[in-house]
């Protein structure tokens, strides 16, 4: 029985919401053999305000006890805010902060602060220098703030200096004889296109690295390094003479960069002394991640071509300090059998990931439909999959400091917790930090594997994955138990099979990992069964399945998608009757091609931010190389659609099956989505009205590709499953 009532859903999102999930945790350098130290950051959502509460906990742990580490006391969650970094020297004696705040006039200011253990001892007002524009946040991308050994510098990011502009009609105001120093104004600039990094980097145009003295507050900008590249993820060398960092080509133009991997970039260092800046990796690659082991002897990272899906399996590079070769530790992987290791397929490497010597690291990697922890040895370049029983979910890197490793945790019926362990000869044992809170009773969840029929094995890829036991995965998630002899869902509490949910991601080169998903937690306590498709394409594969798409799209992965649902009703789980589907992004793409393609199966859809015409598409997105390079088309920085191109994208668009839909949809967008441009749900949404369709449409301000600020997420959640309970009575 599904929920149709506004406040029965409503009170299911309600209780989802109140949980507290980590965000980050780290282990204090503070820590000793006896006693660990783990700071913690969490996140919850407050529908009353209508955003989310940050705060910090600090656990005090020790390795003794009956079953081995465990909790000694835990600090009362304590609030903030306005703080953008706030890192611990390697000492442990000192920290910097990063806040900002707002003047009597409203403008936003920026602060560096220096604390030790009792009290802050530094403050420097970082923009008064005017050297630079404003620091860069943890953004994912672009931002850091790293302590030099000696802890009396530290490096960051932050926006490039911009000359000031002015009008043509503009009177120079400062008096000539003041005694200070007049900075020139270029008159006529004042409205030229400064172009950014796109999609949620909107306010990045040129980052480059800086570092500041923590004695003094001098600042000094890195303004040595290449024009022509924009710096991040910083990081020191071996002294205070020296920093490392990622510079990403900004010419002719900058693509969007937020969830593509494969831009092109190098591996610098800046020599400070003698005022140099030199490139470390390979040229025409796309590299990120650059991790130093304890010593600063090694220098590894991962590394992509330049092109192709924008995500991808990655190769583990390694960069010798003393002998300055570099050499690949994990190449690499095409195609695996089963459940060998699929590659490495990751967002970025732990930030601190080495074991003790230095020649170990551990990190994350998708592995068919999981996270999984991964310790790969640089000298013998073998690699192990890290042990995380009893959890069967997915479980991400978060910090490690001597031997022992903190995990964020998740599975589709649990919220995500925090795992501690020590990684040693033996069985590890993980302490799981209150793990018992995030249960969701009710839930239950599967993986099933599929395989593509004769017809639909992709020519050039048959032999490398005709050995795989599967071509693709799904997990299905429902309120039920599960039959021990078959592990076949079965339902319990209702009469009748449940309504399915059909859920394929977006990307299309990400991955529907076992881990924990608010919408699909909630769609199952409102009585729908959730399936979640990792079609071909899909990460954690191996590279031949990721590649298997391009060319392929709105057919290919239509198909598998489609090909999925149909084996789950042939369980006989679900109703069959009772078919719907909901995506974002490619998922948009996928929901409605499917009630395109197949117009008579699905009672209603609902989609975010869905591309819709790849015609159009191709001009207003920030990543006009994807629509290329997903339809098989090389991209060049001078690509233009010819009439031919213009056909294949149309062919490949949900748009030329409007006509066939009857399908009733809702569409919602976020309005300051860059990367699908909201025109193309408006579109979509005018043709389906032409042709007497039903169709909804919501859009919500202040959000972009994600629609995630808490009253768009909320009020999103319940629309989608009134806009189902409606039409599942139809």
């Amino acid at each position: 029985m599904v929920l149709g009532k506004t406040k029965d859903i409503v009170s299911v999102f309600r209780e989802l919401a109140k949980q507290a999930q980590p965000t980050s945790a780290t282990f204090s350098n503070q820590s000793t053999g006896d006693t660990l130290v783990v700071n913690t950051k969490w996140s919850q959502r407050d529908l009353q305000k209508g955003e989310k509460t940050s705060f910090s906990k600090t656990y005090i742990m020790s390795p003794d006890g009956p079953s081995g580490l465990h909790v000694v006391m835990a600090t009362p969650p304590q609030e903030f805010s306005n703080v953008l970094w706030n890192r611990e020297s390697p000492s442990g004696r000192l920290r910097a902060v990063v806040c900002k705040v707002k003047n009597k006039k409203g403008k936003e200011k920026q602060y560096f602060e220096i604390w030790n253990s009792s009290r802050k001892v530094k403050t420097f007002d970082i923009q008064s220098c005017e050297k630079h524009g404003k620091v860069y946040e943890a953004d994912g991308q672009f931002g850091c703030l790293e302590w030099s050994p000696s802890e009396r510098y530290l490096v960051y990011i932050a926006e490039k200096k911009v000359p000031k502009t002015g009008s043509f009609f503009q009177e120079d105001k400062q008096p000539a004889d003041d005694g200070a120093k007049k900075e020139e104004i270029i008159q006529g600039d004042e409205h030229a296109f400064r172009e950014d990094w796109g999609e949620q980097l909107v306010d990045k145009h040129h980052p480059v690295p800086c570092v500041i003295d923590v004695r003094s507050g001098d600042v000094t900008v890195l303004d040595i390094i290449p024009g022509d590249i924009s710096a991040g993820q910083a990081s020191w060398a071996s002294d205070d003479t020296g920093v490392v960092f990622v510079g990403w080509n900004h010419e002719p133009w900058r693509l969007g960069l937020i969830y593509c991997i494969q831009r092109r970039s190098r591996i610098y260092f800046v020599d400070v002394k003698n005022t140099e800046c030199l490139a470390l990796s390979e040229e025409n690659r796309s590299v990120r991640s650059p991790r130093f082991n304890q010593d600063r002897s090694r220098l590894v990272y991962l590394d992509n071509p330049a092109r192709g899906g924008h995500s991808q399996c990655s190769r583990l590079m390694v960069y010798d300090w003393n002998t300055k070769k570099t050499s690949v530790v994990q190449d690499i992987v095409e195609s695996a059998k089963g459940d060998d290791f699929q590659g490495i397929f990751t967002g970025n490497l732990p930030r601190r990931g080495w074991l003790p010597g230095g020649s170990q690291i551990v990190l994350t990697t998708f592995w068919r439909s999981r996270q999984v922890p991964v310790v790969i040895d640089i000298n013998s370049k073998t690699l192990k999959k890290l042990d995380t029983a009893p959890h069967t979910g997915s479980s991400v890197v978060l910090d490690v400091w001597n031997n022992h490793v903190i995990l964020q945790s998740s599975a589709p019926d649990q919220m995500p917790y925090l795992m501690v362990g020590k990684l040693d000869s033996t069985e590890t044992k993980w302490l799981t930090i209150e793990a018992e809170e995030t249960k969701i009773d009710g839930l239950d969840w599967k993986i099933i594997q599929h395989q593509p029929s004769q017809d639909r094995v992709h020519v050039k890829y048959s032999e490398q994955l005709q050995t795989n036991t599967c071509h693709w995965e799904t997990s299905v998630t429902w309120t039920t138990r599960v039959c021990c002899a078959c592990r076949h869902p079965v339902p319990s509490q209702q009469t009748t099979s449940p309504p399915l949910i059909v859920f394929p991601h977006g990307g299309p080169h990400t991955t529907f990992d076992c881990q924990y998903q608010t919408y699909t937690a909630g769609f199952c306590l409102c009585g729908y069964a959730v399936l979640m498709v990792n079609y071909r394409g899909s990460v954690g594969f191996g590279q031949n399945s990721v590649d298997s798409l391009l060319g392929n799209v709105g057919d290919q992965d239509v198909k598998d998608v489609w090909a999925a649902a149909t084996s789950v009703i042939e369980m006989g789980v679900v109703d069959s009757e009772s078919l719907l589907v909901f995506g974002g992004s490619h998922g948009g793409f996928l929901t409605t091609h499917l009630i395109g393609q197949y117009p008579t199966k699905f009672k209603s859809a609902a989609c975010r931010n869905p591309v819709i015409d790849l015609t159009t598409m191709y001009g207003v997105t920030d990543i006009p190389d994807w629509v290329f390079e997903e339809i098989g088309q090389q991209f060049e920085f001078t690509s233009l659609s010819s009439a031919e191109i213009l056909g294949e994208l149309w062919k490949r668009s949900p748009l030329s099956y409007v006509s066939q839909v009857t399908t009733p949809i809702l569409l919602m967008i976020g309005k300051d989505d860059l990367r699908v441009p909201t025109t193309q749900a408006r579109q979509y949404y005018r043709c389906l009205k032409a042709r007497n369709r039903t169709v909804r449409f919501l859009a919500y301000e202040d959000n972009s590709h994600p629609i995630i600020t808490v009253p768009a997420e909320s009020d999103a959640f319940v629309n989608i499953m009134l806009w189902f309970a409606e039409h599942m009575e139809v």
